[in-house]
């Protein structure tokens, strides 16, 4: 980060520069001398390696400067990736979303819960941000674009080895997507890797949804990390439980906003539409309203 101020208080060509001088490196950065020096010696190998991203059409922004994203910065503060890298419409970022996490072996209810959740967003102009994971993942994005909606993709592993998958390929365009990783761009996708772009999720979200979560791994995390941050989190509440969604409770019970049925079955938005809004720009009168309060029960 001390490097990242430096090239943003005095340029890229300042930080190319620092990068050439090992000395330089020591002095001003307090690296070992070992380190500095490796840092010299693979000039052409990042020389290529961004050449690689061009080709690609990969673009990416570091922590403080101009570009990089406001939400994520003022959420994660300190946390937040030092660099973010980029294939698709960086406006995205720009616009309100909401966060999905949820179990990769969601029940076929969770899983229609989550795409009418997406739906329901892409209505509204609410941009869907989740792990691009198979089951609750998938189906919020697809779901998302299938509605003429927009949706980021956080990826786990590097952006190079980003690949569209079958569910959304013909449906990916220029303009209704960015993928984005906080990983070096040639990096394999790795467990503790996908746990920690959870933190990236939940800081370009003005709020998250929790479809199904076990009592461990990914999706738990990412509720408990949700609630630290006091970030706000919306819970789908299910009158008959399913195996998948046990520690559904264990949120709603310590803070999470439970998201329940109205008549038609249709899981009712209003407070996450109502959250979303008083956290972003005022919507355009061609825009759709707001939901009527409306009676609702847990979801069957």
């Amino acid at each position: 980060r001390r490097f990242l101020a430096l090239a943003k208080g005095h340029g890229p060509d300042f930080a190319q520069e620092m990068c050439r001088a090992s000395r330089v490196l020591t002095t001003r950065l307090g690296l070992r001398p070992d380190v500095a020096e490796n840092i010299v010696n693979l000039e052409g190998d990042a020389q290529r390696l961004a050449q690689e991203l061009e080709t690609a059409q990969i673009q990416w922004v570091w922590f403080g400067s101009d570009a990089y994203p406001t939400r994520l910065q003022a959420i994660l503060q300190n946390d937040a990736p030092p660099v973010l890298f980029g294939r698709g419409n960086w406006t995205l970022l720009d616009r309100p979303g909401v966060g999905f996490c949820g179990s990769r072996k969601a029940s076929d209810k969770g899983l229609n819960i989550a795409e009418r959740c997406a739906k329901t967003l892409s209505d509204f102009k609410i941009c869907v941000v989740s792990g691009y994971a198979h089951g609750v993942d998938m189906a919020a994005h697809k779901a998302a674009l299938t509605g003429g909606g927009t949706t980021i993709l956080v990826l786990a592993e590097g952006l190079l080895n980003f690949k569209k998958k079958a569910e959304i390929d013909q449906i990916l365009t220029d303009s209704n997507y960015l993928a984005i990783s906080q990983f070096s761009p040639k990096q394999s996708w790795l467990a503790r890797n996908a746990m920690a772009r959870n933190a990236t999720i939940i800081g370009l979200s003005d709020a998250m949804i929790l479809v199904e979560s076990g009592l461990s791994g990914g999706t738990f995390a990412a509720g408990q990390e949700t609630l630290r941050r006091k970030r706000p989190l919306f819970v789908v509440d299910y009158a008959d439980p399913v195996p998948s969604a046990p520690a559904n409770p264990f949120f709603i019970e310590r803070g999470g906003q439970p998201i329940r049925g109205n008549r038609t079955g249709q899981p009712n938005l209003d407070a996450l539409l109502t959250c979303v809004q008083h956290q972003s720009e005022p919507k355009t009168a061609t825009e759709p309203s707001l939901f009527d309060p409306q009676p609702e029960s847990a979801i069957r």
